[in-house]
């Protein structure tokens, strides 16, 4: 019997090293296999503004006031050149050279 805690102690270590071993075999696989990577290696503003978008929605920040106020400036700026084009084919002026909005001359 006093062999017995030798073996599962040995079988223990045996299994952490295997362990250890797939961990860094998957880890190694990741880092190579992974297009985030290469997607980071050509652009990666584009990389970190993804990130801090899934931050922002996960922390919460998707119900907050800062986004309604975003929101709300985002449709008003879209919604001034769909009034602008109504308005030029109210006017019957289809290329609307005539009307700009913002700048008077």
């Amino acid at each position: 019997m006093a062999d017995q805690p030798d073996f599962q102690s040995q079988h223990i270590i045996d299994e952490s090293r295997q362990l250890a071993d797939d961990a860094r075999h998957l880890y190694d696989t990741i880092r190579r296999e992974n297009p985030i990577g290469h997607y980071y290696e050509r652009n990666p503003y584009a990389v970190l503004a993804a990130a801090a978008g899934v931050g922002y929605v996960l922390g919460g920040g998707l119900f907050s006031p800062f986004t309604r106020r975003i929101l709300r400036v985002g449709l008003k700026t879209m919604a001034l050149p769909i009034a602008a084009s109504q308005l030029r084919e109210l006017a019957g002026r289809g290329n609307g050279d005539d009307i700009s909005i913002g700048h008077s001359e």
